[in-house]
């Protein structure tokens, strides 16, 4: 009996099918800028000292695997985290701090490898491209932590590519629980072009967080059908 069950489950795993899934992921990120003109009264802000919070994610997937080896998907990924970053002005010698939300919303295109070395335990590579939606949102800029405006929010779309590696356990014969790890690039944020503050409604010189990297864990549910 317990050998005709891992032969069923060793078989479901194995055979051609669609799956989808669900996943959740903590991670950290990192970007650099290259905007030396921000701010307003004529830019001149120059963003140093960008750190990122610890991010959290959610996101679904659904795909069709080929073969024993081979599948595609399509997969949504949500993924947050706070951001802080300052603006240098040299012209009054002087620095201001801003900080915020980072929002990643992404869709990629996906393919991926699987080696089987058991019956019900699966090692896959995926790799994916597409494109993501980056909100910086509120957005608050402070000056020796007295506030001085918030800023308004932005959206930009930006490319984003994806490298990931998985282990997948088969716990029934349609469904696996799995230990991801995943590094992308997610393109950059930007902020609205006005901030409202003391004095009331003005223009600025968006500021912006350029080439922006992420490494994230996560466990995944999938089931195939």
């Amino acid at each position: 009996m317990a050998s005709a069950a891992a032969l069923s489950m060793a078989a479901s795993a194995q055979e051609p099918g669609f799956f989808v899934g669900l996943d959740t992921s903590v991670g950290i990120a990192q970007g650099s800028s290259s905007t030396k003109n921000g701010g307003g009264f004529g830019g001149g802000g120059v963003v140093e000292n960008i750190k990122f919070g610890t991010t959290t994610g959610i996101g679904v997937h659904a795909g069709y695997k080929f073969d024993h080896h081979l599948s595609g998907f399509l997969s949504y990924q949500h993924v947050q985290g706070d951001i802080d970053w300052d603006a240098r002005f040299p012209q009054f010698a002087q620095t201001t701090n801003f900080s915020g939300t980072a929002t990643s919303n992404a869709i990629l295109v996906n393919v991926a490898y699987d080696w089987l070395p058991s019956d019900t335990t699966t090692i896959r590579a995926t790799a994916g491209v597409g494109a993501t939606f980056n909100k910086l949102s509120g957005v608050t800029e402070r000056f020796e932590g007295t506030f001085v405006s918030d800023v308004e929010d932005h959206t930009e779309t930006s490319p984003i590519a994806q490298i990931g590696a998985s282990i997948q356990h088969y716990v029934t014969p349609k469904t696996a629980l799995g230990l991801n790890a995943t590094v992308s690039y997610t393109g950059g944020f930007k902020t609205g072009a006005t901030r409202s503050g003391n004095l009331g409604r003005t223009e600025i010189n968006p500021y912006e967080i350029d080439s922006v990297w992420r490494a994230s864990l996560g466990v995944s549910l999938q089931t195939r059908f």
